[in-house]
């Protein structure tokens, strides 16, 4: 307005101020709105999002109950190998207290259409009638296996040997396993229940998963004890469980389940025995324990030639580094475990737990009694070491472990094979 109180006339599309003010305040309220309905639209998408978790998370919950007989916690089955909320398990496969052998797979899902190994869950119910059991058990003939056509092919193995849960009274794990008993009274069906829970995934198994593997094995074992009206007192899983070692070292730094083996070396001298060896540590307890003894590279080639000429048909140096290494095996079986067990010779042997030890092909075996239960003591040797490694040597061997074996569980009435089955080496 001008002095005179008359209002000057703007002209006709002249810009207006006010309006020039507004707008920016315009565009930022249009950007409030449009933040709030994203925020809303994801605050949405993710209730949605986390109810389908739950939902899945829930569902996978019940398909481990089902399929697993409910003798694990499936929040646990859930949280191996980082964790996930989605499981499918194997219709092929389900745990039934009612049977001898049962199992149950359970796979992971991934993405649309695909699904991965999870955990595998295997219940054995031993009866009280040892004529009743029908499992056959072959012994483990290839420790080295998976190493053939490596350098120095025994500086590891395969797998490692069992290490006891505690002092073995709950069972033993491996790598990638862990083994669960429950030992059942005398008067009822069952003699004992076992319970193995094996990661189904390649990756390596971290220390946590491990414990979970033993955690839910131990609670297979005690929940299908208790369904079969099996009375057993479990011990609890210790708190830390040593990782297992596949690599084999000196004689002369190897205890545990091979302490007996370097005594006996350091005694008798080593000769053509066995410069490496890889042991777990010794449980007083372990239904099932062994010591994994080879020979390296250069001991190989040492006694090689000693070989060569004592043979008829001797085995070529080449073979016997890249592929079939020498080695011997002392292994225990304790209890129902000593049930079904067969040599692995080309005419593979029974072996009676009940009975005086023997000789089966490349296999010596004493037997004892542990706390009422029958056990087998047991020595492999890899051919042709066993043309090599013979008569009074392997009786020392067998006599030496199967002692040690025996004293350290308390066992009695050690029964070892006829002098003649060594002489016949």
């Amino acid at each position: 307005m001008d002095d005179d109180g008359i209002g000057t006339a703007r002209p006709s599309g002249a810009p207006d101020g006010r309006n020039d003010r507004g707008r920016p305040r315009s565009v930022l309220n249009t950007l409030f709105v449009l933040v709030a309905v994203a925020g809303i639209g994801l605050s949405t998408w993710s209730v949605v999002t986390e109810s389908a978790d739950v939902r899945a998370r829930s569902e996978s919950r019940a398909r481990i109950d089902e399929a697993c007989g409910g003798l694990v916690e499936p929040d646990r089955v859930l949280a191996l190998h980082g964790g996930t909320d989605r499981v499918e398990l194997s219709d092929r496969h389900r745990v039934s207290t009612d049977e001898r052998l049962s199992g149950c797979t359970v796979h992971r899902v991934g993405d649309p259409g695909t699904t991965y190994g999870h955990l595998v869950l295997t219940l054995t119910l031993h009866p009280a009638d040892p004529g009743t059991d029908e499992r056959r058990v072959e012994l483990d003939g290839e420790p080295f296996e998976l190493r053939r056509g490596t350098d120095d092919i025994t500086a590891a193995a395969d797998r490692p040997v069992p290490y006891p849960l505690g002092d073995g009274g709950l069972g033993e794990y491996e790598t990638d396993r862990a083994t669960a008993r429950a030992l059942c009274p005398d008067g009822g069906e069952i003699s004992s229940v076992e319970a193995t829970a094996a990661a189904g995934y390649p990756d390596p198994v971290t220390p946590e998963d491990r414990r979970t593997l033993a955690t839910l094995a131990r609670q297979a074992a005690e929940r299908a004890a208790q369904k079969r009206d099996c009375a057993a007192r479990l011990p609890r899983v210790p708190a830390e469980l040593p990782e297992p070692k596949t690599a084999l070292g000196p004689v002369a730094e190897t205890g545990g389940s091979c302490a007996w083996y370097g005594r006996l070396v350091a005694e008798q001298g080593r000769g053509a025995l066995p410069d490496r060896a890889l042991a777990a540590p010794a449980g007083r307890a372990s239904a099932h324990d062994a010591c994994l003894l080879a020979l390296g590279e250069d001991e190989t080639r040492r006694i090689w030639p000693a070989y060569e000429e004592s043979a008829e048909h001797a085995r070529s140096l080449h073979s016997t580094l890249s592929t079939l290494p020498l080695w011997m095996k002392a292994e225990t079986f304790v209890g129902d475990g000593s049930r079904g067990l067969w040599t692995d010779s080309p005419l593979s042997d029974r072996i009676d737990p009940a009975a005086p030890g023997k000789a089966g092909g490349s296999t010596w075996w004493a037997t004892s009694v542990c706390d009422g239960r029958p056990a087998v003591h047991l020595l492999q040797v890899a051919y042709p070491y066993d043309r090599i490694v013979t008569g009074d040597r392997l009786e020392a061997l067998l006599h030496a472990y199967a002692g040690d074996a025996a004293a350290r569980r308390g066992c009695t009435g050690v029964a070892y094979p006829e002098a003649a089955d060594f002489a016949r080496s």
